[in-house]
């Protein structure tokens, strides 16, 4: 007679093959994405589109007033295409709004030529996945237009929408460049051009200010170019840090399982080919810079921002010792203690903070910034992709850039 294994037995038994084949398929989505071609679809998502049958030349499809926006193409210098929209500010649009209508009027160009002298302008670069006409992405240009009373440059990098090219991290920062030439040559003042990024946007503006200003480096005061200020919505210290505290889905951590097993994940980074390490260029701009980061952003935890705004500090705070030495020794744990104490009171010297009522807090630090200061601004709501849209940070964007009047 057959001997009936107990329910709980076959239970535990299907828990296992299923946790083993999670396992499995974990280690198989590891080993793909080790290579440079799964590398390159998970960190842009750039074959996402934000729908079918995208109408680019016709951006009143996608809640933008008629004859507000301008759909241009932009030539790189390795010989890509990008597609562009110009918009116009909202207070040239109504100023305007009759010869931007008609057939009869001046060229399309002579009206952008007008309003890059007459308003500030925003260069946006968002984030990966989806393109130029993604619902949230519109609702920033209509925000920026009104409230900044800016006109808006927006681009979709080498890959995405209409686009030509496959995205890169020297790619990427190019086609900023190409962008940031276009608004250049079309009559924008350097100081007039306020840069924007959201989540991957923000490692592309880093890389490109840092580009320009190391290119410009070498030219006389008078020469060299700035744009008004950098703003980073949602940033990461660089893709290595964010393997390590990505939530899939904003639930899952990606590289928890290998926690316990450090030299596996560090021989898994090994092979990251797009770094994009803006924490390394990040203190070295010489603009003023906003850092802005939602308390609920469940894709990529506040604590980047937090890095990115205290490496500004660290370099007028005295240096801590090794670890494991004052693991070792009382006498250099004792003094550690001594200079913890220290660096919280510099700390606090060097970046004012205060609470803004409803909306979060503020740190700010301008020690030896001869070219403005450095803010970060951590809000209790506006998750990932749209913490730009919060109004309170709009409006701190205005006072900062002095905007929107």
């Amino acid at each position: 007679m057959a001997t009936k294994i107990p329910r709980y037995a076959t239970l535990l038994q299907k828990a296992h093959l299923f946790f083993l084949a999670l396992g499995g398929v974990y280690l198989l989505l590891l080993t793909l994405g080790g290579t440079p071609f799964m590398q390159t679809q998970l960190i842009y998502m750039h074959n996402l589109k934000a729908s079918l049958f995208i109408r680019y030349d016709t951006p009143e499809k996608y809640d933008l007033a008629p004859f507000k926006t301008r759909n241009v193409h932009l030539q790189t210098a390795d010989n890509e295409t990008l597609g562009a929209w110009f918009i116009f500010s909202d207070p040239f649009y109504a100023a305007h709004k009759a010869d931007l209508v008609s057939p009869s009027s001046p060229s399309s160009d002579q009206h952008i030529r007008t309003a890059l002298r007459t308003n500030p302008t925003i260069l946006f670069l968002h984030g990966n996945g989806g393109t130029r006409v993604l619902p949230s992405r519109v609702q920033h240009y209509q925000a920026f237009a009104s409230r900044l009373r800016a006109n808006v440059f927006a681009l979709d990098y080498r890959g995405y929408g209409d686009s030509t090219g496959t995205p890169s991290e020297a790619g990427l920062t190019l086609d900023a460049r190409t962008a940031w030439n276009w608004l250049r040559s079309h009559g924008a003042p350097p100081e007039s051009v306020l840069v924007v990024g959201n989540s991957l946007g923000t490692a592309v503006a880093v890389q490109f200010v840092s580009a320009l200003e190391a290119e410009q480096g070498s030219k006389e005061e008078g020469g060299r170019e700035r744009p008004r200020g950098v703003v980073l919505l949602a940033p990461f210290s660089s893709v290595q840090t964010l393997l390590d505290t990505y939530y899939i889905a904003g639930i899952v951590p990606l590289m928890a399982p290998l926690r316990i097993f450090p030299s596996v994940a560090n021989f898994v980074k090994r092979f990251l080919v797009h770094r994009f390490d803006s924490l390394a260029k990040v203190v070295g701009l010489k603009v003023p810079l906003l850092i802005v980061h939602a308390e609920n952003d469940w894709d990529i935890p506040h604590s980047h921002s937090q890095t990115l705004f205290d490496a500004f500090l660290e370099q007028h705070m005295p240096a801590l010792p090794d670890i494991a030495a004052a693991m070792a020794s009382d006498e250099v744990a004792e003094s550690l203690g001594k200079l913890s104490k220290e660096r919280r009171a510099l700390r606090r010297e060097l970046a004012v903070a205060s609470e803004i009522p409803r909306l979060g807090s503020v740190e700010v630090f301008s020690k030896d910034r001869s070219h403005g200061k450095v803010a970060f601004l951590r809000t209790r709501w506006g998750g990932h992709s749209r913490v730009g849209l919060v109004e309170g940070v709009q409006d701190y964007i205005a006072e900062m850039f002095k905007m929107g009047s």
